[in-house]
């Protein structure tokens, strides 16, 4: 698995790796604190189905194919964490009616993993980084403009702050974007 990301859930942060497929797995303990369930080892009471079909027995149960070790680093040092797949995360989203369930999941399904199967982060964020890149060389080439052409310094002080506006929004976007997500 890769390296983890931090996404923020409601102040909450959830911890996700991508395997090796490029597949999303989140931390079992984060989910269950987002959703506010207190008790994460009863999800790990993982049901075997029958052998001749493989279907959980028990409705909500975890698929134990879903459920997955990984060496974290965490506060304490590295331990060992339960992650689950994606189909177990919609287990345990399906099976919670709280309303934290509904939001998270709502969270989920409209930011979390459309981000990452496009992009494996939020597209939003790269294409503000790159509109802010492309500013800043703009306004570059401004300045180098109005120091070898007699232009004048009233289209050179409009340019300016036009670029400066611009790249102020840039910024602020950006700092929204990135306000709800940690890479370690």
């Amino acid at each position: 698995m890769n390296a983890i990301t931090h996404f923020d859930f409601k102040s909450r942060s959830v911890r996700i790796v991508l395997d090796d497929n490029q597949e999303p797995w989140f931390c079992l303990t984060d989910v269950c604190k987002a959703l506010d369930i207190s008790r994460s080892s009863d999800l790990l009471q993982i049901q075997r189905g029958d052998v001749k079909n493989e279907t959980p027995k028990r409705n909500g149960a975890l698929d134990s194919k879903g459920v997955a070790d990984y060496h974290t680093p965490t506060n304490g040092g590295i331990q060992k964490l339960k992650f689950i797949n994606e189909p177990n995360l919609y287990r345990i989203i399906f099976r919670s009616n709280k309303t934290e369930a509904l939001n998270f999941q709502n969270w989920v399904f409209a930011e979390v993993l459309p981000s990452i199967r496009k992009t494996g982060s939020y597209s939003a964020r790269q294409s503000a980084y790159e509109e802010l890149n492309r500013l800043c060389m703009q306004e570059k080439v401004s300045k180098d403009k109005g120091t070898f052409h007699s232009l004048g310094m009233h289209r050179r002080k409009y340019e300016k702050h036009l670029n400066a506006k611009r790249i102020q929004t840039c910024k602020a976007n950006l700092q929204i974007a990135f306000e709800g997500v940690h890479h370690e």
